[in-house]
């Protein structure tokens, strides 16, 4: 008898837990980047994925030196793909005090307009770097530093390699 009540409740404790972390809202992705370097032009690109709006980026080399894109480009990207329709699930349990228990199962179903995902923004620098500082980019790009300027906070991260 005993047993049973242990086994609804924490058959109940497990729903809730699941139920309150399925209602968490998820956080933010952090910012991609991608980088090439121009065939005719010769200058260095960096395309940053991100969801908030970046005011500005700019390029850290491994002695110090700041390098500003020439060319900054924001614009905003399409929204992923939106599930509006998705089934839920559930398991639940109840005890009762003259010894008898139950479990039941249930199905939810949306109805109404979903939560929209958050949209990407694509943003691009063009960067003319000096010969010796491009060649050291070549070289060790994970030796540089890429910094982000969104509205309301700044990040750091590492500048990404190469694409062939």
């Amino acid at each position: 008898m005993m047993m049973h009540r242990l086994f609804c409740f924490r058959l109940l404790a497990t729903s809730l837990l699941v139920a309150l972390t399925a209602c968490a809202e998820p956080a933010p992705a952090p910012p991609r980047a991608a980088a090439w370097i121009g065939s005719e032009t010769g200058r260095l690109f960096i395309r940053v994925l991100a969801v908030e709006p970046l005011g500005d980026m700019e390029l850290i080399a491994p002695d110090g030196r700041n390098y500003l894109p020439q060319r900054f480009i924001a614009a905003e990207a399409g929204n992923p793909p939106n599930d509006s329709w998705r089934p839920g699930f559930g398991l639940g349990g109840v005890a009762g005090s003259s010894g008898e228990f139950g479990a039941g199962i249930g199905i939810t179903l949306p109805v109404g307009q979903s939560t929209p995902r958050q949209s990407y923004r694509s943003n691009q620098g063009e960067f003319a770097l000096p010969a010796e500082a491009l060649n050291s980019y070549r070289q060790q790009p994970q030796a540089w530093r890429l910094l982000l300027r969104f509205k309301q906070t700044t990040t750091s991260m590492a500048a990404p390699p190469l694409n062939p």
